[in-house]
């Protein structure tokens, strides 16, 4: 790749090279890479609670306290549970009943 005569693609190798092989830029990029991972999480926990909310609210207004609870929820594997509950259940009272009954068997809300 070094064969380019061009001057500016020859300063753009050797600016890529130094990135490459700097210790404190590797650090900064797995800094950045974990970063964007948490944000895609995230963003992944907000658009499963914001589904869930979208069904419960075919049944009526969902009470501020559950809405905050769906939202503030982060771990997906209890937001994909509560999905499914949102998609089978009756009510928004009904849905809110099944969480305390999670809660009082001990799993995590």
């Amino acid at each position: 790749m070094d064969d380019y005569d061009d001057e500016f693609v020859k300063r753009l190798q050797s600016s890529v090279r130094h990135v490459k092989e700097s210790r404190r830029m590797e650090e900064k990029f797995m800094l950045l890479e974990e970063m964007l991972r948490d944000e895609r999480a995230e963003g992944k926990a907000e658009g499963k609670a914001e589904s869930i909310l979208e069904l419960l609210e075919d049944y009526g207004p969902v009470p501020e306290y559950l809405r905050e609870r769906i939202l503030s929820e982060m771990n997906l594997d209890t937001l994909k549970r509560w999905h499914k509950l949102s998609a089978r259940i009756q009510s928004v009272e009904a849905f809110a009943h099944e969480l305390e009954t999670e809660g009082s068997l001990g799993i995590r809300l």
